[in-house]
Parts: C-alpha cells; sequence; structure tokens
C-alpha cells in the first residue's frame, strides 16, 4: 500500500512539474532581443557571474556591459 502512494505521489509530482515548465514564456525583453543581442547578454552575465558582481549590481553591470561601457 505504501509503494502505491509513494509511486502515485512521484506520478503527480511530476506531471504537476512538466505542465508547469511547459507553460513557461518567455519575458517580455526576451522576445524584444535579436539571437545577437541575446548572446551579448549572455555572455555580460557570465563575465558578471565570473567577477563576482553583487546581485543587485549585477543589472546595472549587464546594461553597461551590453551598452560597451564595461569589456566583454
Amino acid at each position: 500500500m505504501a509503494r502505491a502512494i509513494a509511486l502515485l505521489t512521484a506520478v503527480l509530482l511530476g506531471l504537476c512539474a512538466a505542465a508547469a515548465q511547459s507553460s513557461m514564456q518567455p519575458t517580455a525583453p526576451q522576445k524584444m532581443m535579436s539571437p545577437a543581442e541575446a548572446k551579448k547578454r549572455d555572455a555580460c552575465e557570465q563575465q558578471a557571474a565570473a567577477q563576482h558582481v553583487k546581485m543587485d549590481e549585477r543589472a546595472k553591470f549587464v546594461m553597461d556591459c551590453m551598452t560597451g561601457k564595461r569589456g566583454v
């Protein structure tokens, strides 16, 4: 009986996770960016992570990086 309950719980959790993941849609800025800009943004975000930029300063860092105020 315990196995049946555990199996049913696992199946339900799997279905919920799959439904949540499939319903995620890109945000507005992601829709507006060209593929080249998206690659540049990703590179800037990786650079910010590598330099251990604090999270509250990271958005400004990425924007400065993308506009050329900081090197990539």
